[in-house]
């Protein structure tokens, strides 16, 4: 797809919406750092470059540290780019990409570049960055991260252009190829750590490429939120699987989840029987949002589907309304219905109420809820309920009041699968929710 009108039209937009801003302020412009490879304690090696988000929300340029980018509020954003004499790494080239024409591409080797072209701006600048990405820069008028900036960026970020929505889709698009490949693997009865590396492969990525650490959870592991071992030796017969991965496309992020069952015991049909339920209710929860809703009662209403899937499957012995009024689906699914998806996996600005930095964060019967905000147009989330038995918190259920209202037995058997996750990510378009990873993924 050509992706250049696009972008264009994001960036103008964008463009407009900053300079208007940034002037109310009383700001003549806004640099934003790419960022430095971080250094590790008192070693000579460094952790992989990851690109300051606030940078990439301009350009899809995410492999470069050292990197400036000066939006003006009279004149073409300009980019200082790193092109440092070095005989012991690659140094990348100057971008000749779609995105190029938008921008005054300056090359640069030394910081002095960068602090003659700050010393002739007289106005105030906001700096977006980390500290020690403004440490050399020679610059009396620099307002360093302020507050009432990076809540404005935080909550217009939630609304994605056209672009971006792009963007996440063929994000999804090359992860729903992978994940294909790490679904046969698993058939195979391949390892966690074979599984992973099929996943890798299917898509010619290295782990750091993609924009979180993959969890391949086999059996019990699914009942670990984020695990991330990978076993490199099956430890017997591959009965479940929970794959959370995802992929980077131009700096925006796919973060999707499957979970499959190949056991026909009977706990092992139960078990895929929830996983279908749970299926069945994603998708007609997605297929529900309409613009407005509250998130909130989205998650709410997620727990009482839960809980009916439990009582349906003889899990529990009371219906979804009473099991989330006794807080017994909390020990199932313990983590947020979803969050806000783009330029990072958790996308800042999830409890802001408007631009101006208030916050509803979530009550506290849902402290992990990451999104508390109304659904508009443009939002673009995650939907990913959960069933998991979690040792640690069965424990505390079986202890409390609550527990002759659960059946201990199916529970028990269930738990050797460890858990269910499905997630998709989806976008509001012309007031209709969009399941971006359906159209890849079943």
């Amino acid at each position: 797809m050509n992706l250049a009108p696009l972008y264009s039209q994001h960036i103008s937009t964008k463009q407009q919406q900053f300079s208007l801003y940034l002037s109310q302020q009383g700001y003549g412009g806004l640099l934003l750092a790419s960022g430095q490879a971080q250094g590790i304690f008192r070693d000579d090696y460094h952790y992989p470059f990851v690109v300051n988000s606030y940078f990439k929300e301009w350009l899809p340029l995410d492999t470069v540290p050292h990197c400036y980018l000066l939006l003006e509020l009279d004149r073409r954003p300009r980019l200082f780019f790193y092109k440092p004499v070095d005989i012991w790494h690659k140094v990348e080239p100057l971008p000749n990409e779609f995105w190029c024409s938008e921008f005054d591409i300056i090359e640069y080797s030394n910081v002095a570049t960068v602090n003659q072209a700050l010393a002739a701006i007289d106005s105030q600048l906001a700096f977006i960055g980390a500290e020690q990405d403004a440490k050399n820069l020679n610059c009396e008028h620099l307002s360093l991260n302020p507050a009432p900036l990076l809540a404005w960026v935080d909550y217009h970020r939630a609304y994605k252009s056209a672009y971006e929505i792009e963007c996440i889709s063929q994000a999804n698009r090359i992860a729903a190829v992978a994940h294909k490949a790490a679904r046969q693997a698993f058939i195979r009865s391949c390892s966690e750590y074979e599984i992973n590396q099929s996943y890798l492969n299917a898509v010619q990525a290295r782990e750091q490429d993609l924009p979180y650490g993959n969890i391949i959870a086999l059996n019990q592991h699914g009942a670990i939120l984020h695990y991330t071992l990978l076993q490199r030796q099956a430890s017997g017969p591959n009965r479940s699987f929970l794959i959370d991965a995802g992929y980077r496309y131009n700096g925006y992020a796919a973060d999707i989840s499957r979970s499959y069952c190949s056991d026909d015991s009977p706990a092992g049909l139960l078990f895929q029987q929830l996983i279908t339920d749970l299926d069945a209710a994603q998708q007609q929860l997605i297929a529900d949002i309409k613009v407005g809703d509250s998130y909130l009662a989205m998650h709410e209403t997620m727990h009482r589907l839960i809980g009916d899937i439990l009582y349906k499957a003889g899990v529990i012995l009371v219906t979804g309304e009473q099991a989330l009024a006794d807080g017994i689906t909390s020990a199932f699914l313990p983590h947020g219905l979803g969050h806000l998806l783009g330029l990072q996996v958790h996308d800042q600005g999830g409890w802001l109420v408007d631009d101006s930095g208030k916050q509803n964060p979530p009550p506290q019967q849902h402290p992990y809820l990451r999104l508390t905000r109304a659904i508009e147009e443009g939002m673009v989330f995650t939907i990913e309920p959960g069933i998991y038995f979690i040792p640690a918190l069965l424990d505390e259920l079986r202890s409390s009041e609550y527990s002759s209202l659960l059946d201990w037995d199916k529970i028990d058997a269930l738990s050797a699968f460890g858990g269910i996750r499905i997630e998709d990510n989806v976008a509001v378009v012309n007031g209709q929710a969009r399941n971006i990873t359906r159209e890849y993924l079943p």
